[in-house]
């Protein structure tokens, strides 16, 4: 396993990207996620990458403080195929849903940084449990996409 300390992500290994876990609170909880720069075997952490780590790093709280209303549009604006993959609990239904109990339908995995600067939380969800989403914050706009489209 190669292992690398870089100036602006610190120490990382290499395991199909570098990556390193960190314990970071995300909507009141503590969690271990994996702090991830795209690579493929024998290539370095970009500049590019590097940028987009300070970016995320300075907007954090920025970050999680607009990702609850972000998060419930498009829980509802999917709803009706949400409500297909899923039993959806009645506390937890269209009339219901509300911003507080969104965050509770997601679990951030990792923050991933791609080779073109481009970053984002994957997480895994309730109504996706297989795929999960990402919330792309790189593009001065929150939104929800599969995960794929950071991968």
């Amino acid at each position: 396993m190669n292992a690398i300390n870089d100036t602006v992500f610190g120490s990382m290994s290499y395991v199909h990207s570098w990556e390193r876990t960190d314990k970071q609170i995300f909507f009141g909880r503590e969690l271990d996620v994996k702090i991830v720069a795209e690579a493929y075997e024998g290539q370095g952490i970009l500049d590019v990458q590097r940028n987009a780590y300070k970016k995320y790093l300075k907007n954090i709280d920025q970050y999680i403080r607009n990702t609850h209303k972000v998060l419930l549009k498009y829980y509802l604006d999917n709803y009706d195929v949400i409500a297909e993959t899923i039993s959806i609990p009645d506390k937890i239904n269209k009339e219901n849903i509300n911003e507080e109990l969104i965050v509770r339908l997601i679990r951030v995995k990792s923050i991933y940084f791609d080779r073109k600067g481009q970053f984002g939380w994957l997480c895994d969800c309730a109504w996706d449990e297989e795929h999960g989403i990402c919330i792309l914050l790189s593009d001065d706009m929150l939104c929800v996409k599969e995960q794929d489209y950071l991968l």
